[in-house]
């Protein structure tokens, strides 16, 4: 299996996949198993492909040889001479095969870029982190209404509206380790950049971990009518 076969059929496992999860999934409340679906379907996409399940294989037609009860004569080759003429090697032919792959590797190479830029800025900024609670390192932003998690980093502007409901809001996503999921995702997009449907497995990742983060901000609260107040 060449590298474009096995990227055209890991791509159709992920459209059929989150299809179902379209018309399946989207709209039911169980957030927990809508994030495993999402995360199973992604890994099972680029895993059967390498699998190379028996059903996909295509059907070998093998001939029986059918023994008459005729025995057939060994014709010996005939040794070459020094006046056959010596083949002539041709030069390697540029294929559409090759500039598809020179493309695709070009848009790996600028998206992997891109991420590890995106997480460079993040390792520059946790280094003014505190020491924070449960587990977490509080990081003090300059934007006044900016607050977002990234695994054990909470970064928060310096005077955000409802700071403390916000605290526990993204607490839960880093409880909930989203920011796995995240990355996970990240990296699929540098693999799998040409996809679109990589950008709505991204956008219905990031949902469902808001759904599970409000849920349990609101379970853990003070009243749920006070954060459904902040949410609006």
């Amino acid at each position: 299996m060449n590298w474009l076969h096995y990227l055209m059929e890991a791509n159709l496992y992920l459209g059929i996949f989150y299809l179902c999860y379209c018309l399946f999934f989207n709209r039911e409340t169980h957030y927990t198993l809508n994030r495993a679906y999402l995360l199973f379907s992604c890994i099972a996409a680029f895993t059967l492909p390498v699998l190379q399940l028996g059903v996909l294989k295509p059907v070998s037609h093998a001939v029986t040889p059918v023994n008459y009860g005729i025995t057939a004569a060994v014709i010996p080759l005939q040794q070459a001479t020094a006046t056959e003429a010596i083949p002539v090697t041709s030069a390697p032919v540029f294929t559409w095969n090759d500039g598809l792959m020179y493309v695709y590797l070009a848009g790996a190479t600028a998206f992997l870029l891109v991420l590890l830029f995106k997480l460079y800025r993040l390792a520059r900024l946790t280094r003014t982190g505190d020491a924070g609670i449960n587990g977490y390192r509080l990081v003090r932003l300059d934007e006044p209404n900016t607050a977002f998690s990234f695994f054990k980093y909470l970064f928060i502007g310096t005077s955000p509206k409802a700071a403390d409901t916000i605290i526990r809001h993204e607490l839960v996503h880093i409880r909930q380790k989203h920011s796995v999921d995240i990355l996970f995702i990240e990296m699929l997009k540098v693999v799998n950049w040409f996809n679109p449907v990589i950008y709505l497995v991204q956008r219905s990742m990031r949902a469902v971990h808001e759904y599970i983060a409000n849920e349990q901000t609101d379970s853990t609260g003070n009243g749920s009518l006070d954060y459904s107040v902040f949410l609006i």
